[in-house]
């Protein structure tokens, strides 16, 4: 036992009591999921933070980018009764999820397919396909934040056809389909 667990009065979980323990639904502080996987790595029996290669835009352009599959969350095995206390005010930790008054269990399986999605590494999530009439803008070259709409695919779906809207004049431009993005529509 080290000097950090008789300063607090637990003790990491022994294998026969991680029978006990169950998965919950970790939410953490904004981009505060590695602190929070440190310091739950050191209460609970298992920490899971599942990642993913996403496609990102930084500073104009889309570059791959590793972070988490459920940005905020993360997964953790502990046994409730004991540990939550510390669990829950662990650095980067916000919350447990809950339904109603009770902490959310994550069933087995579900954290046994995650862990097989991401044996290999972080998993890759596929871009979806644009569709005729969509709303898109141009994130670089010399259209860059230009808007349009999405016309079609052209040599297979490596370059774009979008009819651009600038000073109401319509004017059809073949882009590489990694300069256009959809435009995400206000929730007000």
């Amino acid at each position: 036992m080290d000097l950090n667990e008789k300063l607090h009065g637990w003790d990491r979980p022994q294998p026969s009591e991680a029978l006990e323990a169950e998965w919950f639904v970790v939410r953490t502080g904004l981009r505060r999921e590695r602190v929070a996987v440190n310091q739950l790595s050191r209460l609970a029996s298992e920490v899971l933070l599942p990642l993913a290669w996403r496609r990102i835009r930084r500073w104009g352009k889309k570059v791959d980018s590793v972070g988490p599959l459920f940005p905020g969350y993360l997964f953790a095995r502990f046994n409730f009764e004991r540990d939550y206390s510390q669990v829950r005010y662990a650095r980067g930790v916000r919350e447990l999820i809950c339904f109603g008054p009770q902490p959310a269990i994550v069933p087995e399986w579900i954290i046994n397919q995650l862990k097989a999605r991401c044996a290999s590494g972080p998993v890759e999530l596929f871009e979806r396909a644009l569709v005729p009439a969509e709303r898109v803008m141009v994130i670089d070259g010399p259209f860059r934040e230009f808007e349009g709409m999405f016309e079609r695919y052209t040599s297979g779906q490596e370059r774009v056809a979008i009819l651009l809207s600038a000073m109401r004049i319509g004017a059809r431009v073949i882009l590489p389909a990694r300069l256009v993005v959809p435009v995400v529509k206000d929730l007000e």
